[in-house]
């Protein structure tokens, strides 16, 4: 019975581990950045990135802090709109009309998603 017990006990940490749910450190993808308010998508909203005449906008991080969608969302400068891969992330572009390139980062559950173009 005693097995059981600590089992029934363990099973929710374990899971919250397994999912990245406990956030807390700063080495913690997982974890939310102070002050940083949930967006209606489900994310929350990063700051714009600006990088030699571009601009990320519209940074949205699920699952991670957004100084890593940011610096993942700067990695974007001179790819011409090609896939890249930055802190893990694999990035998907696509047409957003106007010039500008939507990319997609995913990596497990994470997700970053920006607008890439000219300021």
């Amino acid at each position: 019975m005693t097995r059981h017990r600590i089992t029934r006990r363990l099973l929710p940490l374990g899971c919250a581990l397994a999912l990245g749910a406990c956030g807390g450190g700063d080495s913690s993808p997982g974890a939310p950045a102070p002050g940083q308010a949930p967006s209606t998508q489900g994310g929350q909203r990063c700051d714009n990135v600006e990088v030699a005449g571009h601009e990320a906008v519209d940074i949205q991080a699920t699952g991670l802090r957004c100084d890593i969608a940011e610096e993942v969302a700067a990695s974007a400068e001179g790819r011409g709109r090609q896939p890249y891969e930055a802190a893990g992330f694999a990035c998907e572009p696509a047409e957003a009309g106007g010039g500008d390139t939507s990319y997609s980062c995913s990596m497990g559950f994470a997700l970053i998603t920006f607008r890439y173009g000219t300021t």
